[in-house]
């Protein structure tokens, strides 16, 4: 599994979250028991999905400041989960570069709910972005 595949499996077990409520770990063992073509269980993914969710209140917390005028609850899955990725990879995964992160996640937003979605992630992560110079 490569990074990318790693990243979109990571984005869908995080959009999971959103209805299961359940521990990375479980979520995970969900993932992999639903997907068993995957057997490569890859340390990158595991990771990904451990680190957001452990960061999830920060990170939800990042996206309340810089969405002005939108409260999680009105902000769509799919980019909740994709903003999650991202920012996660920007501020917990040293050896993530931001702009990588940022495009991964904009483009991640684009596949899963279109043009419109992708500009609103890309707004927001930019603007974290900036708040880090």
């Amino acid at each position: 599994m490569t990074r990318k595949e790693a990243r979109d499996n990571g984005f869908k077990i995080i959009f999971e979250y959103e209805f299961q409520k359940m521990g990375a770990e479980d979520l995970l063992a969900l993932f992999y028991d639903l997907n068993p073509d995957e057997s490569k269980q890859t340390q990158y993914l595991n990771r990904l999905v451990t680190v957001t969710l452990e960061n999830r209140q920060q990170i939800d917390d990042m996206i309340a400041k810089f969405s002005k005028g939108w409260s999680l609850e009105r902000i769509s899955k799919v980019r909740l989960a994709a903003l999650r990725i991202g920012l996660c990879e920007m501020f917990f995964d040293p050896d993530m570069p931001d702009n990588i992160a940022i495009n991964e996640a904009v483009e991640l937003a684009k596949i899963y709910e279109g043009e419109k979605a992708s500009s609103f992630v890309n707004g927001i992560l930019s603007s974290a972005y900036k708040s880090r110079q």
